[in-house]
């Protein structure tokens, strides 16, 4: 005989499990009155709810005939242990199975299930589980998921549960499925390949996701994502808790591959990462932290990377990204064997916005710092034979040795570098010497050796660096710059060759926030004359467009010694002028005011070669055509009364002028003098374009031929 089956209405939050162990334990305390006639039980239940895990069209047969043992078929329509882990047509199968009036096992069965990523799930089951609802485990031996074996079970007690899980040669795609059953999988990521093997605990409650753990050991796996790989090739162990958000320990090794890390912050207009590529010996790394994204908070207690042949780093600090990237604490043990390797691997991504983005290093160093909101409260720096050089021809330094030290305390710390040279651009610098000292969060030079200049000398007076390293580091010097050879500094940068001195004298020169200022102003000596550079500033200087703006004065420089040797030809007098709200962007010029004249009071002689009339002639907009023919041709040097040119540049056009006014434009050359031939210059319209006048500036004053 058999006792009927019921069906069960389907309340929204059943008490299921209580419910179902009533109903069973009213049927076994039935079964002695109905013995002859008791064979089988069948219940049906429309929906079973324990916290987060829901059966639906639930259905137990349960066949009692033979004692103790009992032969058990549970299915379900639909059984869901998240929202994206659910299974259909779900059976478990168990012919030698128990059930008192307690709890329900089964000791060896067979499930089946329907996924809809991993298809017909099927194999061999334990289970036991108590009919109050408050514990219960389900264990599966042996899954088949594509080439990858999983054992794994699922627990769950007083609220509790947990998932345990092992696989070998398991696919990546095959991973990120799983993975996604429990919202562990990162978005934006595709292309997996490759195998892992892993070992891994999942643990949660009614609140949600509460610990994951385990070993995962990785096969030339592949992906593409914010983060990528390229037949990567390692293992990593994690244990990873929520407290408060999450406290995060991972340890591991990369064997062999590539991998590219987004660093997750934004640096100017660049998103910098970092990238590695693994060849001999396995790259080891350790993390121990707190990490809040809903503070956007993190807690480094430890991280610690040893790079074979590149540097050993140990790091622990506290930081957020609230608004921006912030440090409010840390303390950093760097030991870097290859200086070329680590400025690639781990600095030039977060350089590639400034002009140190382009480097050639090579050498070592090691460092010890600790820092707080405020900036370094201690930096110790260690340099061993490095050699810098910037690819684009800005900058470079050779043999540089040392300590520099930076230190908060009143108590002053001292240090010194020395290097063999130096560069920049094309000027070259020779070896040198200085001795520094630190308190509260400032450098000073305490001696100095002149810096070789060509055949001229580099003066520092005094120089200061506060908060070095930080984003409002200040530098300020004072120095000079003793008489330099104008054929050797001009032929240095590759300019056409000059005669006369140059020296320079600096005063109140400050460099903050990649802005450099001038208080005072640089005085030149050039051509026996003076050029006065005021209202210095420089904007931006180490970025991609750094911009110029300065007023510049010239008094009385001797154009015999400027055109000397320069193949723009020979002109005897002085000129003074003024360069005045002068604006260059990248080093190119947008902007400026210029006026360039013999002075009224000018006492000295007034002569002109033919071949300079001509070419300011070409300059002005008409060649000195009359020197072509004539009897004017027969002579070399002229003689003159002013000469002088004028520019307004804007908007890449040149309003010019010249000494005066023409009714067709402008006089570049007056006539004058005591001795003759007398000669006039006059340039034609008033308007030329900037690279129309900066190419023909380029062609006279190189090989561009007399005019006969």
């Amino acid at each position: 005989m058999r006792i009927g089956s019921r069906n069960l209405p389907s309340p929204a939050h059943a008490q299921a499990g209580q419910f179902l162990f009533l109903i069973i334990v009213v049927l076994i305390w039935l079964t002695p009155i109905v013995t002859f006639a008791v064979n089988n039980l069948s219940l049906t239940l429309g929906r079973i709810e324990f916290h987060n895990i829901t059966a639906e069209d639930v259905s137990i047969v349960a066949d009692i005939s033979n004692g103790d043992s009992v032969a058990l078929i549970v299915t379900a329509a639909k059984v869901s242990l998240s929202a994206s882990l659910v299974v259909e047509q779900f059976e478990i199968r168990c012919e030698a199975g128990r059930l008192t009036t307690t709890m329900m096992s089964c000791g060896e069965g067979t499930y089946h299930a329907l996924h809809q990523q991993f298809g017909n799930l099927s194999g061999r089951v334990t289970m036991n589980y108590q009919l109050d609802g408050s514990t219960g485990q389900i264990t599966f031996p042996e899954i088949t998921i594509g080439t990858g074996k999983i054992t794994g079970s699922l627990a769950f007690a007083a609220g509790d549960w947990t998932v345990d899980f092992q696989a070998s040669d398991l696919g990546l795609p095959s991973l990120h499925k799983f993975a996604d059953a429990f919202a562990l999988w990162p978005a934006d990521y595709s292309n997996e390949s490759g195998a892992v093997d892993v070992d891994i605990r999942i643990a949660g409650n009614p609140a949600g996701l509460q610990n994951v753990e385990g070993i995962i050991h990785t096969h030339t796996i592949s992906f593409i994502g914010p983060n990528a790989a390229e037949n990567l090739s390692g293992e990593v162990s994690f244990d990873m808790k929520a407290v408060e958000g999450w406290h995060i320990k991972l340890d591991g090794k990369l064997e062999s591959g590539s991998l590219f890390i987004d660093s997750g912050i934004n640096v100017g207009n660049i998103r910098p990462g970092l990238a590695f590529e693994i060849t001999e010996q396995p790259l080891s790394f350790a993390i121990d932290m707190d990490l809040d994204r809903i503070r956007q908070q993190v807690e480094m207690h430890q991280l610690d990377i040893d790079h074979p042949g590149v540097m050993i780093a140990h790091i622990q600090g506290e930081a957020d990204w609230k608004e921006k990237f912030t440090i409010h604490s840390a303390e950093v043990g760097l030991s870097v064997h290859h200086a070329g390797e680590f400025y690639t691997t781990y600095l030039q991504p977060f350089l590639l916005d400034t002009k140190f983005n382009s480097l050639e290093t090579t050498g070592s160093f090691e460092t010890t710092a600790r820092m707080n909101t405020t900036g370094f409260t201690r930096l110790d720096l260690q340099f061993t034979d490095i050699v810098t050089r910037d690819k684009n021809g800005r900058f470079n330094i050779t043999g540089l040795n040392g300590t520099f030290r930076v230190t908060d305390a009143t108590a002053p710390v001292e240090s010194s570098l020395v290097w063999d040279g130096a560069g920049l651009y094309r000027l070259t610098l020779g070896a040198g010497k200085l001795a520094l000292e630190s308190s509260e969060q400032t450098v000073s030079i305490v001696s100095w050796e002149d810096l070789p200049v060509l055949d001229g000398q580099l003066q520092i007076n005094s120089l200061s660096i506060i908060n070095p390293g930080e984003a409002d580091m200040t530098i300020t010097l004072d120095g000079a710059l003793t008489s330099v050879s104008m054929a050797d500094f001009t032929g240095a940068m590759g300019w056409p060759i000059m005669s006369g001195d140059l020296t320079a004298a600096i005063e109140g020169l400050s460099f903050n926030r990649g802005m450099l200022v001038v208080d005072g102003q640089i005085n030149l000596g050039l051509f026996d004359g003076n050029v006065y550079v005021r209202n210095l500033r420089i904007d931006n200087l180490f970025g991609l467009v750094p911009t110029l703006y300065a007023d510049i004065d010239i008094h009385m420089l001797d154009l015999e010694l400027l055109t000397n040797r320069f193949t723009f030809g020979q002109i005897q007098g002085h000129l003074s002028g003024k360069v005045h709200k002068l604006e260059l962007q990248a080093w190119e010029p947008v902007y400026f005011e210029a006026e360039l004249a013999t002075p009224d009071d000018d006492p000295t002689r007034h002569r002109i070669s033919q071949k300079a009339v001509d070419n300011l002639g070409y300059i002005g907009g008409g060649a000195g055509g009359s020197l072509s023919s004539g009897f004017l041709r027969v002579f070399k040097n002229y003689s003159y009364g002013r000469m002088g040119l004028s520019c307004r540049l804007y908007n890449g056009s040149c309003q010019m002028g010249g000494v005066d006014a023409t009714s067709e434009g402008f006089t570049i050359v007056s006539r004058g003098g005591l001795i003759p031939p007398w000669i006039e210059v006059k340039g034609t319209g008033h308007s030329i374009e900037w690279k129309t006048l900066v190419e023909g500036l380029k062609s006279i004053t190189t090989n561009r031929p007399e005019i006969n």
